[in-house]
């Protein structure tokens, strides 16, 4: 028995001692200096609740409407000018613009906040050409910039001049110059075939100059196809399949070319709503890093896509997508996220029900999104689809905390809703309180923004919400601002005042509601004279108001 233990107590430390032989001490692993930030970040989940990240310095500031939003990221983008000043100062900018001064004058009075960008045309004899001509002995790379320079801005049968230069010169050109090129072919030629066959060329020269074409190379080829009609169509396919051939891993900017080449805006889609799927079959799950610049256009095209086609089922994949590793950085710019999370909820409000889209409603604004104030039409619709009209006075609230308060159509939608049907007596306070509100926004408008202009339509609405909660007083207040503002009340309006009138017993204002039709001239006013002879007992001084107003009424006719 004790032979036996120590039999397999032997047996037990030799085949310890053997895994201990076998253990391998791992190399020293070097980690990022954000490595522990980066994990800590990975245990949370966006709080909808939170200001956006670069607003959290300094939450006093914190834009509270849409149009601050935007003022906020222009203003940011404007700092750059004195960086931008001095770059033109020091002569480092080729574009090239023959003064300094209008330049210095230009970047100190442009209201950036119209449009961020700078574009420069390529000027002849501009700077760059003039430091290229200086170049005793120019090689690859200083042709190369010369070339990618002319592309980017436009001059693109220069540029394939400058090549056709740099050729006898005889040199090679350069990856980076190709790229360039393919993605000018297209502006050149005018004719589908001719465009695809510069691009061929190109690609041909390339293999004979033994350059080896990267990502952005064929992504350019991609680029070119989507201005090749039918044929960009025919020949997109094989583009992806060669990309894989050489190993090359496409980027969403590829997969955005693709949807752009079988996609266009406002194009019939011909049987091709397919093509989405399959990208998205091939992109779903994946983390991607930025490799092209065009890799930002992808969950914008995708998400028009989904709106035009009304699939919501690959919305939510396209959006899931968005959420995988760090993907949200390709959302691109501020106006370009904006894009994306407006079609993205327009299509809810067109697609989901009224619970679902307040879900998301509530998860994206103001955190990561300022709907726009068609947007928040959409909203009003779907609550209107879903017959949840009795949330109207909350989205009032919010309509007012983005800056919407003073956009007339919004508003004007937003008073025929609540007009248009009679809801409970809770319900109806709630929209005359609303109302009310409404009305505030009229008389005096929000500092700095357009007052609206009453309508007779948007009287009318206001007047229906008042009476149908019983607010007769607010209503006959109201009533007036037809003659102050030069409207003419419609004769459904003033039948329907009537008729509250009438339940009330104000001979007075039934009176005085005649006079208003006679005022007007309306034809609807012998009738209502004759409704309120029938109605009401009336003095014998109000029996003589009536009696001339039929007599004016008849001359009139």
């Amino acid at each position: 028995m004790a032979s036996s233990c120590s039999q397999a107590v032997r047996q037990h430390v030799c085949k310890s001692s053997t895994i201990l032989q076998e253990i391998v001490i791992p190399k020293k692993k070097t980690w990022s200096k954000e490595a522990v930030l980066q994990a800590l970040a990975s245990t949370v989940n966006r709080d909808p609740t939170a200001s956006d990240h670069r607003l959290q310095d300094d939450p006093y500031l914190t834009p509270k409407t849409s149009s601050e939003f935007v003022r906020f990221g222009y203003r940011t983008v404007s700092g750059f000018q004195v960086t931008l000043l001095e770059r033109f100062t020091i002569g480092a900018c080729y574009g090239s613009l023959p003064f300094l001064r209008p330049v210095k004058t230009f970047l100190q009075t442009y209201d950036f906040s119209r449009a961020p960008c700078l574009v420069f045309s390529f000027r002849e004899n501009n700077n760059a050409e003039r430091i290229f001509a200086l170049l005793s002995e120019p090689n690859t790379h200083s042709y190369s910039a010369l070339i990618r320079g002319m592309v980017k801005h436009g001059a693109y049968s220069k540029a394939f001049s400058t090549y056709t230069d740099l050729l006898n010169n005889p040199l090679k050109a350069d990856v980076n110059t190709f790229n360039a090129l393919i993605t000018a072919a297209p502006e050149v030629k005018e004719k589908y075939n001719e465009k695809w066959e510069l691009i061929l060329d190109l690609l041909k020269e390339m293999a004979e100059q033994k350059v080896k074409p990267n990502l952005l190379t064929l992504n350019a080829v991609l680029k070119a196809l989507r201005r090749c009609g039918t044929l960009g169509k025919s020949q997109a396919f094989p583009v992806i399949s060669e990309m894989k051939a050489l190993s090359i891993d496409p980027s969403l900017a590829s997969y955005n070319h693709l949807l752009g080449i079988f996609y266009k805006p406002g194009a019939p889609f011909l049987g091709q709503t397919d093509i989405l799927q399959e990208v998205m079959n091939e992109v779903s799950g994946k983390s991607f890093t930025p490799q092209d610049p065009d890799d930002a256009q992808f969950f914008i095209t995708a998400v028009r896509i989904c709106l035009d086609t009304k699939d919501i089922e690959q919305a939510y994949r396209v959006h899931e997508l968005l959420g995988v590793g760090e993907n949200w950085r390709l959302l691109g710019n501020d106006l370009q996220q904006n894009i994306y999370y407006a079609r993205f909820f327009s299509l809810l409000c067109m697609m989901e029900n009224i619970d679902v889209v307040l879900k998301w409603y509530r998860d994206l604004v103001p955190s990561v999104y300022y709907p726009s104030s068609n947007i928040m039409r959409d909203l009003l619709q779907a609550l209107d689809t879903d017959n949840r009209l009795d949330l109207i006075p909350q989205i009032w609230k919010d309509i007012k905390q983005l800056g919407h308060a003073n956009r007339q159509k919004l508003v004007e939608d937003l008073l025929t809703l609540m007009a248009r049907e009679k809801q409970n007596q809770e319900v109806q306070e709630s929209f005359a309180e609303c109302a009310l509100d409404i009305k505030k926004m009229y008389d005096t408008g929000d500092r700095g923004k357009v007052i609206m202009s009453w309508t007779a339509t948007s009287l009318s609405d206001l007047i229906s919400v008042l009476l149908a909660a019983q607010r007769r007083q607010d209503a006959w207040e109201v009533l007036k601002l037809f003659k102050t503002h030069n409207r003419v009340p419609s004769e459904e309006l003033l039948n329907k005042f009537l008729t509250c009138i009438t339940e009330s017993g104000e001979v007075n204002h039934a009176v005085e509601l005649v006079q208003i039709s006679a005022g007007f001239c309306l034809p609807e006013t012998p009738k209502l004279i004759q409704r309120v002879q029938q109605e009401f007992q009336l003095s014998e001084q109000q029996k003589n108001i009536l009696s001339d107003l039929e007599i004016q009424t008849f001359n009139s006719d």
